[in-house]
């Protein structure tokens, strides 16, 4: 009886091994894809800040891989599936951050800042913009606010306050941000 509950659980474990290995290289597939889709309705770059490679994508992808295949050979418990959802979302989260990063920049219909992107035709306000001078201190200044119909306030952080400043003149220039603010 022990034998067969244990082979079950082996199975079990590479069941489960085997949809998160699938889901895994789905990931590595549909944001690379995702992203290009994006780009193509992006229109043309204006201005483009901040692009580099990581090394941490190429670090959470071993260690998402790993760490799906390590806690396979646990018992198969709540805790376990847990750990290797979490692997899961850790690949994705840094996936789309890796791909979409290369690519920060202004463009004709959208904004791109990190893991983040913001069409132009979706904002609504510049809610710290559209506050005095004296207020406006009270917020960091490498940090752009901005209010969208679809995804509410949405924090577009800078890797400074000089790209900041760069990326609203860029935003003014368009007229996306008015000379009032």
């Amino acid at each position: 009886m022990k034998n067969k509950i244990k082979g079950q659980n082996m199975s079990t474990n590479l069941i489960i091994l085997i949809l998160c290995y699938i889901v895994m290289i789905g990931i590595l597939i549909f944001i690379p894809q995702n992203t290009k889709k994006l780009l193509q309705n992006a229109g043309n770059l204006i201005f483009s800040y901040g692009r580099s490679t990581n090394i941490r994508f190429y670090t959470v992808c071993i260690v998402a891989f790993l760490l799906v295949f390590i806690v396979s050979f646990q018992n198969v418990s709540f805790y376990s599936v847990i750990i290797q959802l979490c692997g899961v979302l850790g690949l994705f989260i840094v996936c789309k951050e890796a791909n979409l990063k290369k690519h920060n920049g202004v463009y004709e219909k959208l904004l791109i800042v990190n893991s983040t992107f913001v069409e132009y035709s979706d904002i609504v306000t510049f809610p710290v913009l559209d506050l005095s001078k004296e207020e406006q201190e009270n917020y960091p200044k490498n940090v752009l606010v901005v209010a969208t119909e679809s995804k509410g306030k949405v924090d577009l952080i800078f890797s400074s306050d000089e790209e900041c400043s760069l990326v609203i003149e860029k935003l003014k220039e368009l007229k996306i941000i008015t000379e009032d603010l």
